[in-house]
């Protein structure tokens, strides 16, 4: 004697099949969404850290005021933000279907891309900006090609592949069944205390460097570069919380790992 279909998913297929297939559709958009935005808060937690250190290499070179020598690891963990989401976007690729060949290779290959395709195309086009703003700009002569090409290998493509390996890692994890709930947490924890640490970071450099001293551009330079930091650190903080308490509120609730919360 055949077994009836006693479950409720059984019961709606054998009965409604359009319906079933929507349910089922709908489930695995909601699972894929949450592993895209997981993917996109540890994007721009690692582009904060990882940016933040080319800035300090920045300012370890560069010879600039001594009161303003934190003003380059402000702008590159704050460009971390931008070049960290880009990263997040290009590695998304590995959770796509037709990535499930080679989803670690593809997410590298997107995140890689997407880390250093404004940098990249900055750089070709010619010599960037003094970061000092008494000193000279670059002719095109000594910038291409060899000066040009150690600045793209080593500020631009080596932090790039740095947080595509990482985002990597993640990918691996995302793409297990069924989703690791914790990551979600995980990731917009990190995603909070990363832009906690670009809103202090400011008030905190800035206690220990001498105070300005004289008239002058320079003057200005530090107090730019902490409403440029305070300015995007607040949307990341918000949205990293926001999660949070969603994930959070959710899961003290008992709410299914794949039910869609945040």
């Amino acid at each position: 004697m055949p077994r009836r279909e006693t479950s409720v998913t059984g019961m709606a297929h054998s009965r409604f099949p359009g319906l079933a297939r929507r349910v089922r559709g709908k489930i695995a958009y909601v699972a894929k969404s949450r592993r895209v935005r997981d993917l996109l808060a540890a994007g721009i937690a690692i582009g904060i850290l990882i940016w933040g250190v080319v800035g300090a290499w920045v300012a370890a070179t560069v010879n600039n005021f001594p009161s303003n020598v934190w003003v380059p690891i402000a702008y590159g963990a704050s460009k971390g933000v931008f070049l960290g989401l880009l990263a997040g976007i290009g590695a998304a690729a590995g959770l796509t279907s037709w990535a499930r060949r080679a989803p670690k290779s593809i997410a590298f290959v997107g995140a890689l891309i997407g880390g250093s395709i404004l940098g990249t195309i900055k750089d070709f086009n010619g010599p960037p900006e003094p970061l000092v703003y008494f000193m000279p700009p670059m002719p095109d002569e000594r910038w291409y090609w060899s000066t040009m090409l150690i600045h793209w290998s080593g500020k631009v493509m080596a932090p790039a592949a740095v947080c595509a390996v990482g985002l990597v890692m993640l990918v691996g994890r995302l793409n297990r069944e069924p989703y690791p709930a914790r990551l979600s947490l995980t990731t917009n924890v990190m995603l909070t205390l990363a832009g906690l640490a670009l809103l202090l970071f400011p008030e905190i450099a800035s206690s220990f460097v001498p105070e300005v001293q004289g008239n002058g551009q320079h003057v200005n330079e530090g107090i730019i570069a902490a409403f440029y930091c305070w300015a995007i650190a607040i949307p990341v903080i918000t949205a990293g919380t926001w999660r949070t308490r969603r994930l959070l509120r959710r899961s003290a609730r008992g709410a299914q790992p794949d039910s869609g919360w945040a």
